[in-house]
């Protein structure tokens, strides 16, 4: 049984949106950096991580809206050794949100759309996500262009959700470009346009989201809609599988097992498939029993 390209023929579909955002802040003498702040909550020096929830922490309680709002984010998630702590979370947002923060708007709206920690309420998420849009904040935007599109609380309008996505989209947000992507690919704004399909996407993969970085690759791989390039394809494949996406380690195969525009190599092809299989793509397995057959 043959399952050659099977997903490479699939583009990948997804319309996304609602993640807590963090922001830099800085006061005179404290100044904490969002790189900063990601390689330490990453790593695992204990140390670092308390001495930069301190600081944090500080100057939250100083009254500093985007310090409130990090350390919203830090008991959202449980960073820097940290426990999950909803009610905490939501406390140091809404501090945050009463002094002017739109980011701690958005992630209050976060929080009350998915019903996190907290009843699920689309009214008050909305109301959150609206407030947060009107200070021109991208993922609030693209968060209000999701609510329209599944009909969370407004009616369902697939055409006003695309408008949203653009207008986030334009403002830089990648979540917001890969859905303003869907909306020419489908036609839900009322033009079906591959180019603009192609554009959008190339703008989220290039902001290393791995679904449009998958997609480009699909476009790359097929010509359709862009001029041929297997070494693009392969580009933005390894970007993907960087990313952890099985379909792009089961595509790599797929082009090394059929020498595709590049030298057939069957060891290489099973190695990607192998990788596929481990993270989930049960179809992957199939191939690795054909090439040891």
């Amino acid at each position: 049984m043959k399952f050659s390209l099977v997903v490479s023929l699939f583009i990948s579909f997804i319309i996304s949106g609602c993640e807590a955002k963090s922001e830099n802040y800085s006061q005179e003498k404290d100044k904490v950096q969002i790189l900063e702040f990601k390689e330490i909550a990453d790593g695992n020096d204990e140390i670092k991580q308390k001495s930069l929830f301190q600081k944090i922490q500080k100057n939250a309680e100083n009254g500093d809206s985007t310090a409130q709002n990090l350390l919203g984010v830090v008991y959202e998630n449980g960073y820097l050794g940290q426990n999950e702590d909803i009610e905490n979370a939501i406390t140091w947002y809404k501090k945050s949100a009463e002094n002017g923060n739109g980011i701690a708007e958005n992630n209050i709206g976060n929080l009350y759309y998915r019903g996190q920690g907290v009843e699920k309420n689309d009214e008050l998420a909305y109301e959150f996500y609206n407030k947060s849009m009107q200070k021109k904040v991208p993922e609030a935007i693209n968060s209000i262009g999701l609510m329209y599109f599944n009909g969370s609380y407004v009616a369902s309008d697939k055409n006003k959700a695309c408008g949203y996505f653009k207008e986030s989209a334009d403002l830089g947000y990648y979540l917001g470009e890969s859905n303003v992507a869907n909306c020419y690919l489908n036609g839900w704004n009322g033009l079906k346009d591959k180019n603009k399909y192609f554009q959008y996407s190339l703008k989220a993969a290039e902001k290393n989201y791995a679904p449009s970085q998958f997609n480009v690759a699909v476009m790359y791989m097929k010509g359709e809609i862009i001029e041929k390039s297997i070494s693009k394809a392969i580009y933005w494949y390894e970007k993907a599988l960087q990313q952890n996406d099985p379909r792009a380690a089961y595509n790599l195969a797929s082009l090394y097992e059929e020498g595709n525009g590049v030298p057939k190599d069957l060891d290489k092809a099973y190695r990607y498939y192998e990788l596929a299989a481990e993270m989930g793509l049960d179809v992957a397995k199939i191939k690795m029993s054909e090439l040891k057959n």
